[in-house]
This record gives C-alpha cells, sequence and structure tokens, in this order.
C-alpha cells in the first residue's frame, strides 16, 4: 500500500458497486447531496463571485478599460470557483458522509468484514468520542494554520499543506471511520490507523476530493470514495496492518 492506494481502492470500489446492485439504492442518496452541493457552489461563486462588478459596477466606455474589467470579473469569479472546489470537500464531509453509513457497511459485509458486537450505547459513545476527537482537532489545526499563514515563508507552505496533506488526511479518516468504528475501534486507534501510513491516507484523501468536487463526477463519486475506503481497511485488515 503507498501513494497509489487511493486510485486503486477507488477502482476496486466502483467494480464493487457495479457488480452488486444491491449497493445502488445506499448509494443514491448521499450522491445526490454531494452533487447537490457541488452545483450549489459553483452557481453561487460565479453568481456572487464576481468583486471587479461589486467594486466597478458601469462597465467602462473606453475598449482598453472595458477588456480590463471583463477579464478582471472573469478571474475574480474563477478564483470564487476554485475556492469552491477546495472547500467542497469539507461540506460534502459534513453532509453527504454521514448519509454513507449504510453503504459502508453493506460493502464491508460483502468483502468479509465482520463487525464486533460492543452494543447500541458502546456504538454511540464510539460515535461521538470520533466527532468530539475530530472537531477539537480540526479547530487547533484551523487555529494554528491560521496563525501560520502571518508568517513569512511558513505562510507560502501553509496553504498547499493544507490542501494536499491536513485536509486529505481527514477525510482519509471520514472515509475509513465507518469499518472502523464496525470494529468497535477507540478515537486513538483510528488516528494511529491514518497516521501510521501519511501516504496512504493522503492518496484514499486526495482520490476522495477529486471523486467528491466535480460535479457530475461527484454523482457516484461520493459513493465510490467510500467503497475506496471500505476496500482499503479492508485490505490493510487482511495484510495485518491495522492496529490491533
Amino acid at each position: 500500500m503507498g501513494i497509489m492506494t487511493g486510485p486503486v481502492s477507488a477502482v476496486r470500489g466502483a467494480k464493487l458497486l457495479a457488480e452488486h446492485r444491491s449497493l445502488i439504492p445506499l448509494a443514491l442518496l448521499p450522491a445526490g447531496v454531494a452533487c447537490l452541493l457541488s452545483f450549489v457552489g459553483i452557481w453561487a461563486a460565479f453568481a456572487f463571485g464576481d468583486v471587479t462588478a461589486a467594486i466597478w459596477p458601469d462597465a467602462p466606455d473606453n475598449t482598453l478599460l472595458y477588456i480590463l474589467w471583463w477579464v478582471g470579473g472573469l478571474l475574480t469569479q474563477i478564483v470564487s470557483a476554485i475556492g469552491v472546489l477546495i472547500i467542497t470537500p469539507w461540506l460534502v464531509m459534513l453532509v453527504g458522509l454521514p448519509l454513507c453509513g449504510p453503504l459502508a457497511e453493506k460493502a464491508d459485509a460483502l468483502l468479509g468484514g465482520a463487525p464486533s458486537d460492543g452494543g447500541f450505547w458502546s456504538d454511540v459513545v464510539g460515535a461521538l468520542r470520533s466527532t468530539a476527537g475530530m472537531t477539537a482537532l480540526g479547530l487547533v489545526g484551523a487555529v494554528i494554520f491560521f496563525v501560520l499563514g502571518f508568517i513569512p515563508v511558513v505562510g507560502v507552505i501553509t496553504a498547499p499543506f493544507v490542501t494536499f496533506v491536513w485536509t486529505p488526511l481527514f477525510l482519509c479518516f471520514d472515509l475509513y471511520d465507518p469499518v472502523l468504528a464496525r470494529r468497535q475501534m477507540a478515537f486513538r486507534r483510528k488516528l494511529r490507523a491514518v497516521g501510521r501510513r501519511p501516504f496512504t491516507g493522503i492518496s484514499v484523501g486526495l482520490t476522495g476530493m477529486a471523486l467528491m468536487s466535480i460535479p457530475i463526477v461527484n454523482l457516484f463519486g461520493l459513493p465510490v470514495a467510500v467503497l475506496g475506503g471500505v476496500v482499503a481497511v479492508r485490505e490493510l485488515e487482511e495484510t495485518g496492518r491495522l492496529p490491533g
């Protein structure tokens, strides 16, 4: 497992979805939510992201100034759209991923994964601890990266790190979580499952971001990303590399 784990697991997840039609109904609701979020975000970026029009509302008569006005408006809309593409995976994580629990559980069972019977209250407590832990970790990280952003040189590195390392690892945790929770795994063990193999986690997370961020693609991109997470965890489990 390594940097190619994400794409390979996603392909295997898509194959699993195609081979087992019983998974399709479970995939439709989160898929629709993910697609809707992306469409709304892109529309909002182009509808309200034209900062040039807000500052300079009337088109100038001079040809050169008009070209500058038009190009400035287009660039601000494109920048807003790119910002939405970066933010969308976070929104999908908050809204779409919780709806993928039944899909992940069904796929895990089809792949031979056996749940650990901890009881209803154990499941609730485990879910609350994971949610609280990831929320706290996310808030602390947001504050640290915000402060680092004002430091010369370091601030230039912060944005790429957040985009290509921090966010993918967060997303990888969420893609792993349904299967790990099914094993009654504690929050710290879940973190170790992601942190011990960071390149694998980044690969799974980046693949998930790509599948979730692009409209139309994310219609089935979100469920495929979730299934890819299930496949990746099962491979870790079958090869004895899942924290015990």
